[in-house]
């Protein structure tokens, strides 16, 4: 007769199945199943299945919705906001929900599809992980006199750290600008550490324009807009700052097509910087590629997209934010997630769960990434 050890031998699973399963299922919930076992502690902690989770993760992002609300809307007064969180996974109906609340009168979310989300108040910045709820104050950086928020999120992939830059107005003239810069680079449970999590001021480095939107990540520089008038198109649009030279630069936008009166904006895409037109032709957008950051300046129109079978509200602020396996991922006017395939010129709609008066839409990918101490 078989003892309850033996039958709980033969029942048991290979090791590489439970980690083809486990690897799967969301941070939040591997978390819970730490507690199962020293053994499940153990497995879930290890580096391989952390990475192996991560790539899995990276492969199907999930879809972050947020609302920004006043704390108490029946006080005028009150200066503190809540964030409300939601966190869904596109191919399930399984999602969770969080809120927090921060002492800040307006606060803006920046552009991101990692695992950590940031934002930005007029008194600091914000960094969250959506998966495990984790969310924290970064250290205060320098005032800005002109009163805005100018900033750049990036994720050094080689280094595996979040690089943030802030760009500051320290001229006391309201018709002069002296804008300085400072990075911080945050790695996983460093937060607040000797060698991650504080600001650093570049000195002797200002910017040489005036800037508008977020600055986009690419090839370990940060490229921004730029806000000052242009005698005419074909001028230098745009401003760059080299983290390895910390220097800063000027790019010029595609020759003979760019209007100064409209509001072009920036992403990046497969890796290279684009620059978005969606107001030059009608129910169009043209995305043009800088394909080869030695040639600074060079563009291709890579995509021009039909819009046609959308209104004129959602042409106007459709934002691609991802490409993979051939299909830009759009956010329509935080109403509904795009995917538009590049090979056959076709929409499908990602998520038709997507209700509710929502600030904010991004992706995210669903990881353990912690910049707790413990």
């Amino acid at each position: 007769m078989a003892t309850t050890a033996t039958v709980a031998a033969r029942a048991a699973l290979p090791h590489d199945l439970i980690i083809n399963i486990l690897t799967r299922l969301p941070a939040k919930a591997l978390c819970k199943f730490r507690c199962v076992s020293k053994q499940w502690l153990n497995l879930i902690s290890d580096p391989y299945f952390v990475s192996l989770h991560h790539t899995r993760s990276r492969s199907n992002p999930n879809l972050l919705l947020v609302r920004s609300s006043p704390h108490d809307a029946t006080d005028a007064s009150n200066e503190n906001l809540t964030l409300h969180i939601t966190c869904s996974q596109m191919n399930s109906y399984s999602d969770h929900e969080f809120a927090v609340t921060i002492k800040e009168s307006t606060v803006h979310m920046l552009p991101s599809r990692w695992d950590l989300v940031f934002f930005a108040g007029e008194n600091a910045f914000y960094v969250c992980n959506p998966s495990i709820q984790e969310f924290f104050k970064l250290p205060h950086c320098s005032t800005c006199t002109s009163g805005e928020v100018n900033a750049g999120l990036g994720f050094n992939s080689a280094t595996k750290e979040y690089v943030l830059v802030h760009l500051f107005d320290r001229s006391m003239d309201t018709y002069e600008y002296d804008i300085g810069i400072e990075v911080l680079r945050l790695s996983e449970c460093r937060l607040g550490g000797s060698d991650s999590g504080s600001w650093k001021v570049v000195e002797g480095k200002n910017c040489p324009c005036q800037i508008r939107g977020w600055g986009v990540f690419v090839g370990n520089s940060f490229y921004w807009m730029i806000w000052d008038e242009f005698e005419q198109p074909g001028e230098e649009a745009i401003v760059c700052f080299d983290l390895d030279r910390e220097e800063f630069g000027v790019v010029a936008a595609p020759k003979g097509c760019f209007d100064t009166e409209e509001v072009w904006f920036l992403v990046e895409l497969r890796g290279f910087l684009c620059l978005v037109d969606s107001t030059t032709r009608p129910f169009t957008i043209d995305i043009w590629m800088m394909k080869d950051c030695e040639k600074v300046g060079e563009w291709v129109r890579e995509y021009s997209i039909d819009l046609s079978g959308f209104s004129i509200k959602i042409v106007k602020s459709i934002v691609p934010l991802d490409y993979r396996d051939g299909e830009i991922l759009m956010d329509s006017n935080r109403e509904s997630l795009e995917a538009y395939n590049v090979e056959n010129k076709s929409f499908r709609r990602m998520s038709n769960r997507i209700e509710g008066n929502w600030t904010w839409l991004r992706l995210y990918t669903d990881s353990f990434f912690s910049l707790g101490s413990t």
